[in-house]
C-alpha cells in the first residue's frame, strides 16, 4: 500500500509539470519612459534616493493637477548635480515612474528610459559644493531649496540598547571600524554606509568628521538597498547604518532612530521630540543637527531657467500649489510632512552650507501650526495656535497664513 501511494503522487507531480511546461511564457515587458499612455509630458528628473518617497507623491499630484510626469533617476545626489552640469551626462537604463491606482494609492513603476536622455533637474539632499569638484555655483546652474531633511543613525528594531551615540562614537564606527571599539559595532561587514557620492553620506560626515571617502563599512546603492543589508546581518546587535529619516519613516516597523549628539551639544537629540513621535520638532528648531535643505538644479540660459524647469521647481519646492484651486497650499505641506520631511514655512532655523552653523529662519510664509496639526494628524487646533479665516483677527503683530494666526 506504500509502496502504491509513493507512486500514485510522483504520478500527480509529474503530470503537473508537464502541465505547466506546456503552458505558454507570459513575456514581462518595461515600458518606456516616454510613453505618452503612462507619462504624458515627461520631465526627467534625477539624483538622492533618500529624497524619492517625496518625490513620489508630489509627482503623483503634478500628474493628476498639471497633465505633467516626473520621470526618476535615484542615482545619488552629487551624481543627479552631474547630471544637469556635465554636458556628456546622460541617464541609461531604467529610471521610476508613478501611477495611482483605482483606490489612490500611489505606486512606484520601471520604465525604459530613451537613449541619450538628459536630466532637465538633478536633486541632491547636499548644496552644490560638497559635489565633486567642490567648487563655488557656476553662473550657469541654477539652484532652488525645498523641504528639509534629516540623515539618521538607524539599527535593527531588535536593537533596544542603543538608543543615543555622539559624534565622537560615529566617527569611530565609520571612520575607524573595529579599531575604534565601539562594541558591538566592531564588524566591517555588519556596518552600513551608501558612498562618497550620496548626500546622506556626505551629511553624516560632515556631522562626525569623516571624509565620505574614508567611511569603512559595507557600501549600498541606495536606501532600500541599505536597509535590506542592514537587516541581512546574521547578529541583528552588531548592525548600523545610515537613513534619511523620510525613509526611514516608513520603515519604523523594522527600524530604530537613534539619538545624535553634535560638536558642542551636551546631550543627544532625535530628529523628533522622542524616539516614537513623528513632529520633527528638534529639526525644526535646530536641536538635531544632521539636517539640511533638499537642493534643485537647473541649467540657466540668459540667467534664467526653461519654463517648464521652474514651474516643476516651484511645485516640489513648495513656492506655488499644484493645485491652483489649494491657495494656501495646504496639500503640499501635508504631503510633506507625512513622509518625514519639513517644508521651509514651518522651519525655524536655517543653513547655508552642509553641517554649517544654525542662524534663525523667517519664512515668507509661515505654517508652523498648520504643520504640527498636519503632522501629528490633530483633530484640534494645536495648543498654542488660533485659528484665523483673515489677518484682522490676528494680534500681536501676526497674520492670517494657512488658516493660523503665525
Amino acid at each position: 500500500m506504500t509502496q502504491k501511494r509513493h507512486l500514485t503522487i510522483v504520478a500527480t507531480l509529474a503530470l503537473g509539470f508537464a502541465t505547466a511546461a506546456a503552458l505558454p511564457a507570459v513575456a514581462q515587458t518595461t515600458p518606456a519612459c516616454d510613453d505618452a499612455t503612462i507619462n504624458p509630458n515627461p520631465v526627467y528628473m534625477a539624483g538622492s534616493s533618500a529624497i524619492e518617497p517625496t518625490i513620489m507623491q508630489l509627482a503623483a499630484q503634478i500628474k493628476a493637477k498639471q497633465n505633467i510626469s516626473i520621470v526618476y533617476n535615484a542615482i545619488s545626489s552629487c551624481l543627479g548635480v552631474s547630471s544637469v552640469t556635465d554636458n556628456t551626462y546622460v541617464l541609461t537604463g531604467t529610471a521610476d515612474y508613478f501611477a495611482t491606482d483605482a483606490s489612490g494609492v500611489v505606486t512606484k513603476n520601471t520604465c525604459t528610459l530613451p537613449a541619450a536622455t538628459k536630466a532637465l533637474i538633478g536633486v541632491s539632499d547636499v548644496f552644490y559644493d560638497s559635489c565633486p569638484p567642490n567648487s563655488p555655483l557656476p553662473a550657469t546652474l541654477g539652484e532652488w531649496q525645498g523641504p528639509v531633511q534629516s540623515m539618521l543613525i538607524v539599527v535593527p528594531k531588535v536593537n533596544v540598547t542603543t538608543t543615543a551615540m555622539s559624534y565622537k562614537q560615529a566617527a569611530a564606527i565609520w571612520g575607524c571600524g573595529a579599531k575604534g571599539n565601539q562594541i558591538p559595532f566592531t564588524d566591517k561587514n555588519a556596518i552600513q554606509q551608501r558612498s562618497a557620492t550620496s548626500g546622506t553620506q556626505i551629511m553624516v560626515a560632515r556631522a562626525i568628521g569623516v571624509p565620505e571617502t574614508a567611511f569603512i563599512g559595507t557600501s549600498n546603492s541606495s536606501s532600500s538597498a541599505l536597509e535590506t543589508s542592514l537587516l541581512g546581518v546574521a547578529d541583528p546587535q552588531t548592525a548600523i547604518g545610515i537613513l534619511a529619516a523620510d525613509f526611514y519613516d516608513g520603515q519604523r516597523s523594522k527600524l530604530n532612530s537613534v539619538a545624535f549628539q553634535g560638536v558642542g551639544q551636551t546631550k543627544a537629540y532625535y530628529a523628533d521630540s522622542d524616539a516614537t513621535a513623528v513632529d520633527k520638532k528638534n529639526v525644526r528648531d535646530g536641536h538635531y543637527v544632521i539636517q539640511g535643505p533638499v537642493h534643485f538644479f537647473t541649467a540657466l540660459t540668459a540667467g534664467q531657467p526653461s519654463a517648464t524647469a521652474q514651474k516643476v521647481i516651484n511645485w516640489v519646492t513648495g513656492a506655488s500649489p499644484i493645485d491652483t484651486a489649494d491657495t494656501n497650499n495646504t496639500s503640499y505641506i501635508s504631503t510633506v510632512a507625512s513622509l518625514g520631511d519639513v517644508p521651509q514655512c514651518a522651519m525655524k532655523v536655517k543653513i547655508n552650507k552642509d553641517g554649517g552653523l544654525f542662524s534663525p529662519s523667517t519664512p515668507t510664509m509661515s505654517c508652523g501650526c498648520f504643520f504640527t496639526k498636519a503632522v501629528n494628524k490633530l483633530t484640534a487646533d494645536p495648543a498654542g495656535c488660533v485659528a484665523c479665516t483673515s489677518s484682522s483677527t490676528c494680534t500681536g503683530g501676526k497674520t492670517c497664513q494657512t488658516g493660523y494666526c503665525e
